[in-house]
């Protein structure tokens, strides 16, 4: 699920799944279910999706990209369903989670001191750059 990211598939299914691990349909559901706690192949699934989602709601390089189109590229088909899984387990709305995110990132830069990469280059840097 990691590597190869199944979970961004159209139509996955649990048969699909476990004919790309090489598993039986049976020990697959059995392994999600039992061994690794889930109550059922979506909820599985759905971690994933949403974990990539919320990685992309907080990143602000993609600020402007819509939720359902990050929704959708993390494999969900639509919102309703995507709305009511990330709520679930976020307690908060996709737009409320990419605001509340943002701004925590925001304020936590304030008053920190700026990289030595953003700073303007010296006098001695800029001589050199200009000789160039």
């Amino acid at each position: 699920m990691t590597v190869d990211r199944a979970h961004r598939q159209d139509g996955l299914t649990i048969g699909s799944l476990a004919n790309q691990v090489g598993l039986p349909e049976y020990r697959l559901r059995r392994l999600i279910n039992q061994a690794l706690g889930y109550r059922n192949f979506n909820s599985f699934v759905n971690r994933y999706r949403i974990a990539e989602v919320r990685t992309a709601l907080a990143d602000p390089s993609q600020a402007d990209v819509p939720v359902l189109t990050i929704a959708l590229d993390a494999g969900f088909s639509s919102l309703g369903p995507f709305n009511r899984a990330f709520k679930a387990e976020t307690g908060v709305t996709p737009s409320e989670y990419r605001r509340l995110t943002l701004e925590n990132a925001n304020e936590s830069r304030v008053g920190q001191p700026i990289p030595d990469s953003a700073s303007p280059p010296s006098n001695s840097a800029r001589s050199n750059l200009a000789a160039q």
